[in-house]
């Protein structure tokens, strides 16, 4: 009698370990599927695999561009530890770029995951691969051999994949797939505002936001058509993914306007970027019209700046470059140094976006 009752007992904790298990479990992919933003999917995906299993960092490596990638970016890194007995985390969102190994060119070439075994540990990589094209690689460190988990991990990451599909369908501009205007307001709120008081991040100087006009669109619209005017918006659109390293910061404003995030880059490069990739839109041979020119304003930011202030002032560069002879740039706090542009009086409350 007592050995059944013990075993009865142990099924009984067996069973309750099961279904505390499964409530994290479920609770885990309620979350995951609340998200309405591939960013916050991201960190939801993190944070549920540190939760669930034993792992010291989980970082997502992205593909910054379709076709075989030469390198990764990374701006999402989550690290582990133990303290009195429970997990903390520390988000790291600083944009960097990944050079590609050994072992993430196995996991390109296979889309099969792998694990190495070194002296401080495991290392796995799970590749992420939507409508049959690699997305990014999960990078998990653990002292422990996750793969035993390998079901569990991989479940998630196909509902992350699922769901992805989903959220960037939203979040894409449909003519030319650059991101939306929604999702610009969304990225740039979540800039300024890190994660939690733990979060790294690059934005606490040199960062800019970058407004783009195509010069005499109207006109162009008007002489050949909307069909042209389209190709014009499709092409430049492809010349800004080919160019600019984080596709994830690019996004289709409204009409013939763009912007453009750039990160952790001082001002003498950003402008030399910049100044590069409006000569290369000069040069191009465009559909039907032939060559297209661009204007640029752009304006520094940091964190706990106010969004429409930061567009406002990029704004105002492009207005100026505008009206001081087109396809040229101007940044926002030079104009103000120069005495050519002045800083409004704050005149009421401003409605954000």
């Amino acid at each position: 009698m007592t050995t059944c009752w013990m075993s009865l007992a142990f099924s009984e904790n067996l069973d309750q370990g099961r279904y505390i298990m499964n409530s994290e479990i479920f609770e885990s992919i309620i979350e995951i599927t609340r998200q309405k933003d591939t960013d916050s999917l991201e960190y939801s995906l993190a944070a549920t695999l540190a939760e669930l299993i034993d792992v010291s960092e989980v970082t997502l490596l992205n593909v910054p561009f379709k076709g075989t990638p030469t390198y990764f970016t990374s701006e999402l890194r989550l690290t582990v530890s133990i303290e009195e007995g429970k997990k903390r985390y520390k988000w790291d969102n600083q944009m960097t770029n990944v050079e590609i190994d050994s072992d993430t060119e196995t996991v390109i070439a296979h889309h099969q995951p792998i694990g190495i075994e070194g002296d401080n540990g495991y290392t796995f990589y799970f590749p992420i691969v939507i409508s049959d094209e690699l997305d990014s690689i999960l990078k998990i460190s653990s002292q422990h051999d996750v793969l035993k988990q390998s079901d569990l991990i991989n479940s998630f990451i196909r509902i992350y994949q699922n769901y992805q599909v989903i959220l960037t369908e939203n979040e894409r501009d449909k003519l030319t797939g650059l991101l939306n205007r929604k999702t610009f307001e969304n990225k740039l709120n979540r800039l300024l505002k890190p994660r939690d008081e733990t979060a790294t991040t690059s934005l606490l100087s040199n960062c800019w936001l970058v407004m783009i006009d195509i010069d005499h669109f109207k006109s162009v619209n008007d002489n050949y058509g909307h069909v042209c005017g389209d190709e014009i918006l499709l092409h430049l659109s492809q010349l800004m993914k080919d160019y600019f390293i984080n596709n994830n910061l690019l996004f289709r404003f409204g009409g013939e306007e763009f912007v453009i995030i750039l990160e952790h880059m001082p001002m003498e490069v950003a402008i030399a970027t910049l100044q590069h990739f409006r000569h290369l839109v000069s040069e191009f041979n465009f559909p039907f019209v032939g060559h297209v020119t661009i204007s640029l304003g752009f304006s520094q930011f940091c964190i706990d700046d106010f969004p429409p202030s930061i567009l406002d002032q990029a704004d105002k560069a492009l207005y100026y470059a505008k009206q001081h002879g087109r396809n040229c740039l101007y940044n926002y706090e030079q104009l103000i140094i120069e005495g050519k542009l002045t800083i409004p009086q704050e005149n009421g409350s401003v409605e954000l976006f």
